[in-house]
């Protein structure tokens, strides 16, 4: 492990605090960016985040305007509330929550279109998945390009605007879990956060506001998707009649 140069305070959860709080682990870069660094300890993803980036649930959100250069596969270590990666250590000075809280009202009306996620899934699936039936999971774990494929996109607005609404999301939050390593681990950790009812603050002014232009900012497809799960998992009384002139 280089020496560190530089120590830095961000925003993160309580439960990203407590882990750099407790016992050392030492893990990888498995991604790594100008903007964004995620490393595996130990089957846990962390990340730290310059400004600019979307807060994650499983990150710390620095005011850096850019991270130090990294590698994936380079050495990180979390410990003694600290998360080392190559010169940078950075711990939790500000908690933010990401729980996403319940819905008492119905969203305003809003125009989206979702095709850009709709299209890269089997009809059959969503169908399945706006029916609650975790028949639908296998066809969407990890199915679509990137770090957080849009398949797992759709599980995640699903998932969170589910529980939001107080419905039953169990069995499909018990299929997502057996089906998590058919994705990136990155996916997989902020897919246990969707089941635990934690999102990113666009998704949750979305929900809680109907305003999702800031959530379709977000990734290629991310946001869509996102979006496009909770269509399915709230429709005909929140977004679904709202939606329908997107294409489905």
């Amino acid at each position: 492990m280089r020496r560190v140069d530089s120590v830095v305070g961000g925003a993160g959860s309580g439960t990203l605090r407590a882990l750099l709080a407790g016992p050392t682990v030492t893990g990888s870069v498995v991604h790594a960016g100008r903007q964004a660094v995620y490393a595996d300890l130990d089957g846990l993803v962390v990340g730290v985040l310059a400004r600019g980036a979307v807060h994650v649930p499983c990150a710390v959100l620095t005011t850096l305007p850019g991270l130090p250069e990294a590698t994936v596969g380079d050495p990180v270590l979390a410990g003694d509330g600290e998360l080392r990666v190559g010169p940078l250590s950075v711990t939790v000075t500000r908690l933010v929550s990401f729980a996403v809280p319940r819905l008492t009202t119905p969203l305003a009306p809003v125009e989206a279109d979702l095709s850009p996620a709709r299209d890269q899934l089997a009809t059959d699936a969503l169908d399945l998945l706006a029916a609650g039936d975790p028949a639908a999971v296998p066809a969407l774990v990890g199915r679509g390009d990137g770090l957080t494929p849009v398949g797992d996109d759709v599980l995640a607005g699903w998932l969170v605007a589910t529980r939001a609404a107080g419905r039953d999301s169990s069995p499909i939050a018990e299929a997502v879990e057996a089906h998590l390593p058919r994705t990136t681990s990155l996916s997989a950790a902020l897919l246990r956060h969707a089941i635990a009812g934690e999102a990113i603050a666009p998704f949750r002014v979305a929900l809680t506001t109907g305003a999702v232009a800031g959530l379709l900012a977000v990734g290629h497809t991310s946001g869509a998707g996102m979006l496009l799960g909770a269509d399915l998992a709230l429709s005909p009384s929140i977004t679904h009649e709202a939606l329908e002139g997107s294409t489905r």
